[in-house]
Parts: structure tokens; C-alpha cells; sequence
């Protein structure tokens, strides 16, 4: 894969990951289309990354798409009334085990070398801070602004996490 391809597919995850995250910040529909658009750059992106990868990243962006399904899936079914958001809740829960577990491994490639093993570290930190919001979210009248201001600190660290890794592989590609 030549070093433009890595740029885009990279940006493309960059770009989508940071609209995902939106959702959490925002309200209304506008948020939810954003959030969607965001799932389709994301699963792009990571379609086209993943070819470039050695096995061991290979099979850690096959999770993080996977997880990606499961996000959509979780997103739609988050408006049907009181049963879609209990089971809404229970997906999101899946994805994100399934994403940490595949930045773990995506973290152990050869491919995005030592600079992108450390913006992997900058994306668990995001997670870790969006599970956050998660709790946060659960807290009557006070959880939302909340929910919102931590949502904002992962949106900030999400781009270093992306642009290491996209570093690593323009670095290990040439």
C-alpha cells in the first residue's frame, strides 16, 4: 500500500471516528446523521487500512469493524422506544469490549511500528474517557452536561491517536 493510500484510509477512520463521537456531545437528529455518516467513514476506512496491515492488524481492524456493526446497530436500535434502548445499551457494551480488544491487537502490529503502538495508547485513553461518559450518562439531570464535557476531552484526544498511527505507517512504508 503506498503511503497516499495509508494517508486517506487513516483520515477517512480519523474523520468518521471523531463524527461517531459527536453523537455524544451533540443532541438531536443532526447528531444522530452525523454519528451514522461518521459509522460509514469509520468502516471505510478501516475496510481500506486493513489491507495493508500485517495478520496480527489485520485481525484487530477485523474487530473494530466488527465492533463498528455492532455501533450502528446499537445507534438504530437506541430509538425504539424502551426495549431499543435497554438492548441499544447491551450492544454498545459488546462494541466497545470488541474495539478495545481489537486496538489491543492492532497495538502489536509490525505495520503502524512503535509510533502507532503509542497512538493506539491515545485511542484506549479516549475509550476509557467514552465509557466515562457512558456512567456519566445514567446520572439524573446533572449526567448530561456532564456526559457532554468528557465526550469533548476524548473528541480532542482521538486525532493525535489517529495521526500516530497514520505516522507509523508512512514511517514503516518507507
Amino acid at each position: 500500500m503506498t503511503s497516499s493510500i495509508a494517508i486517506t484510509s487513516v483520515t477517512f477512520i480519523l474523520v468518521g471516528n471523531m463524527l461517531i463521537t459527536y453523537n455524544n456531545i451533540g443532541v438531536g437528529w443532526t447528531a444522530i446523521l452525523t454519528a451514522i455518516f461518521g459509522y460509514i467513514l469509520f468502516f471505510v476506512g478501516l475496510s481500506r487500512l486493513k489491507t495493508s496491515l500485517d495478520e496480527i492488524g489485520q485481525n484487530g481492524v477485523s474487530k473494530i469493524i466488527w465492533a463498528t456493526i455492532i455501533g450502528i446497530v446499537a445507534l438504530l436500535m437506541s430509538y425504539i422506544p424502551i426495549a431499543g434502548g435497554f438492548l441499544a445499551g447491551i450492544l454498545t457494551i459488546i462494541a466497545f469490549i470488541l474495539q478495545i480488544v481489537g486496538l489491543l491487537k492492532l497495538k502489536k502490529s509490525s505495520s503502524i511500528g512503535l509510533i502507532g503502538a503509542n497512538g493506539v495508547n491515545y485511542l484506549l485513553i479516549a475509550m476509557v474517557i467514552m465509557i466515562m461518559t457512558g456512567l456519566f450518562s445514567i446520572i439524573p439531570f446533572v449526567g448530561g452536561p456532564i456526559k457532554s464535557v468528557f465526550a469533548f476531552v476524548a473528541f480532542l484526544i482521538i486525532p493525535f491517536g489517529w495521526i500516530k498511527i497514520q505516522e507509523g505507517i508512512i514511517e514503516k512504508k518507507d
